[in-house]
């Protein structure tokens, strides 16, 4: 059985020094919340290979974008955005991403790029089954483990559309897919002909290469959220405490930030994977 004093030593190991209950630093040396993110896209994972990287430093907002193709597959279309959202709630976040995508819909519906859109149905899409406590524990370990469980799940949500593309007059089968992490989102639309391949075949590859992608693909963030203070309520009851914290460390570590590109080790990275460096402008995150 693992104490939860042991558990909440591990989280804060893991987090490096951390200032409990402190006072924050002077206005003057505050930095920007982040000052750089860096998107990292693997060449290849499993048997998709990236094939294209796009970002417009006049448009840093945008985010980047990535093109990937299936060995197996090559018929399908996939493409992955990030782009900046900020510190939100999670949920908060997925739902606001949700929003934006279908109003990105009926735009492209609007400018004739598609037409008979249709929205076969939205569904919670999480990338990982809940954590399930080890036999024995007991109740303080147990709910301590399933603090950090929920504060690590990656929120996302799946939405399945069929439209015709009007360039070319082919229907399609397509898929889109909405999550919140490491400050941003992470957008896959995927898309083949429905000619090509089955409703039933297409949906298989489709989810397969969200739960591929999605966690292989991040972000590591530079700047001021390196730092962070963890608050516990001083009322509350020593179990209660404990997992306050332990949700606290674990949502401070997913937002993956860094005091220096050193310490995010990009070069490191930059060997397998596609690296886009976004330099952001002092007020980009200036409500962190």
């Amino acid at each position: 059985m693992v104490r939860p004093g042991l558990l909440l030593s591990l989280c804060l190991l893991a987090l490096g020094p951390v200032p409990a209950l402190a006072s924050p630093p002077p206005a003057a040396e505050a930095r920007a919340y982040v000052e750089s993110s860096y998107v990292i896209a693997p060449y290849q994972v499993e048997d998709f290979t990236l094939v294209r990287s796009s970002y417009n430093p006049d448009d840093r907002l945008a985010g980047a974008g990535f093109s990937y193709r299936s060995r197996l597959h090559p018929e399908a279309a996939i493409s992955v955005f990030v782009y900046p959202a900020g510190r939100l709630d999670p949920q908060v976040a997925v739902d606001r991403g949700m929003q934006a995508l279908q109003a990105d819909l009926r735009q492209a519906v609007a400018s004739g790029i598609y037409a008979d859109l249709q929205e076969l149905g939205q569904e919670p899409f999480p990338l990982s089954a809940e954590a399930v406590p080890a036999k024995g524990a007991n109740g303080i370990d147990a709910a301590v483990i399933q603090a950090i469980a929920k504060a690590e799940q990656v929120r996302g949500e799946k939405l399945r559309l069929g439209l015709l593309q009007v360039s070319s007059k082919q229907p399609l089968h397509s898929n889109g897919y909405l999550f919140y992490k490491q400050l941003h989102f992470f957008k896959l639309r995927i898309s083949a002909n429905q000619s090509v391949l089955p409703r039933e075949a297409f949906d298989v590859l489709a989810d397969r290469a969200t739960r591929s992608l999605i966690p292989a693909l991040e972000v590591a963030n530079v700047g001021g959220c390196a730092n962070t203070t963890l608050y516990v309520d001083p009322d509350a009851a020593p179990e209660q405490g404990a997992i306050q914290l332990a949700r606290q460390v674990t949502l401070q570590n997913g937002y993956n930030c860094h005091a220096s590109t050193g310490n995010a080790d990009i070069q490191v990275r930059a060997a397998k994977a596609s690296v886009i460096e976004i330099a952001y402008e002092a007020g980009d995150w200036k409500s962190q």
